[in-house]
């Protein structure tokens, strides 16, 4: 097995919310905080959301399906999946040729939240009612997000086998790379939520 390591940069154009998955929230306080490391208290981007997001978009808009061969191969088998090949005696399982690492804040944007130049911003919203058309009651929430311009770094690892096609396996992650340079990540994305730039590097 060959191991080849691709560096990424993030960089975040629109407002950024990967939620923290809030239990409770208190009176006066964010309905929806981004997720921070717990030693830092600084914002990343989980490498499973990464991963999670491109493998959709590879399904839905880059001509795979779920059931594909490839796509399971590379991102690992879902459950639906291995059941299809319950009854496959020749079906091998074998190790998920991608690997993402946790996207933290470069450098120079760890400095700047650190002295805090730079923070997170908190960005208020309200459900209309549809018959007054004003402000419903209990609508109002406030969403925490990683302001534009901040840039992340990560990995993603390779994982390539005896039987894989390298230059196949960098082609479908730069495809999703592209797709998802053109959607968004995290939540809200409708609402303009998380365009994003990506760059993969060597």
């Amino acid at each position: 097995m060959k191991k080849v390591t691709k560096k990424i940069e993030l960089e975040v154009l629109t407002g950024l919310h990967i939620g923290a998955g809030n239990d409770a929230v208190q009176i006066g306080g964010v309905d929806s905080a981004v997720i921070k490391d717990p030693i830092s208290s600084l914002p990343y981007i989980p490498g499973s959301s990464l991963k999670g997001k491109i493998r959709c978009l590879l399904e839905t808009e880059g001509g795979y399906s779920e059931m594909d061969d490839t796509i399971n191969d590379y991102f690992g088998p879902t459950s639906d999946y291995l059941k299809t090949k319950k009854n496959d005696k020749n079906y091998v399982q074998k190790p998920t040729r991608y690997i993402f690492r946790d996207l933290t804040l470069d450098d120079d944007n760890k400095q700047k939240f650190l002295s805090g130049e730079v923070t997170t911003e908190f960005k208020t919203e309200i459900v209309i009612d549809r018959n007054k058309g004003t402000a419903k009651d209990g609508g109002l929430r406030t969403i925490e997000r990683v302001p534009p311009s901040v840039k992340f770094k990560g990995e993603i690892l390779i994982r390539v086998m005896i039987e894989d096609d390298e230059t196949k396996l960098l082609e479908i992650l730069k495809k999703g790379i592209n797709l998802l340079n053109k959607d968004y990540l995290g939540g809200s994305g409708s609402r303009g939520y998380g365009a994003v730039k990506i760059t993969l590097t060597d």
